[in-house]
């Protein structure tokens, strides 16, 4: 089993206030992420600096060790309290998972610390698993002041997931669709 981390740290400043509350389909995002991801994860963690909003969520409550380091802190943090080797990590503001791509995703795992989809030319750092032997190097980069999730990718093993080999398992690159603004959230009713 794997460890879910569902990232809920983030101000929504484009949004205006805390999207992951939003509801979509009759259900907060954050509900439907965390759901989503519990078939394939436990425990399932709801990783923020301020846990109040989330208290009636379904998932472990855990609060970000260093806090308001964004992203980055919160991987540091789940991959610290995670039992499990594995942290399979999920934006709070992307409301779509396609389970045959992270079936996929952990097929490709061994001999890899990360294992994350590259969309665009870009990684998706927040749709990605991670190993535990992460951790200092996580750790090393937050120390460093970095912010950005890829910023340590240089010192671990990582496997790129090429956009032909996911899009088998997700054509529609649904799991990497994100929401920004207002106007993001309305754009969702029509998918």
């Amino acid at each position: 089993m794997i460890t879910g981390a569902v990232l809920a740290g983030g101000k929504s400043l484009r949004y205006g206030r805390n999207k992951s509350l939003e509801v979509f389909e009759g259900r907060r995002l954050i509900d439907r992420i965390a759901e989503s991801i519990r078939a394939f994860c436990a425990p399932v963690f709801i990783v923020a600096n301020d846990l109040s909003p989330y208290y009636d969520v379904d998932a472990t409550l855990v609060r970000d060790i260093i806090p308001h380091q964004g992203p980055l802190g919160g991987i540091f943090t789940a991959l610290l309290f995670s039992p499990n080797e594995w942290v399979f990590a999920k934006a709070t503001d992307m409301p779509f998972l396609v389970p045959a791509l992270v079936e996929m995703m952990l097929e490709c795992r061994d001999g890899y610390d990360v294992v994350v989809p590259v969309s665009r030319g870009q990684h998706e750092p927040l749709f990605a698993l991670y190993h535990r032997r992460c951790t200092p190097a996580v750790g090393q980069a937050l120390e460093q002041g970095e912010k950005k999730i890829v910023s340590f990718y240089g010192k671990v093993r990582v496997h790129a997931l090429a956009e032909e080999q996911w899009r088998r398992a997700d054509p529609e690159g649904l799991s990497f669709l994100n929401v920004n603004t207002p106007e993001d959230m309305e754009k969702l009713k029509w998918i």
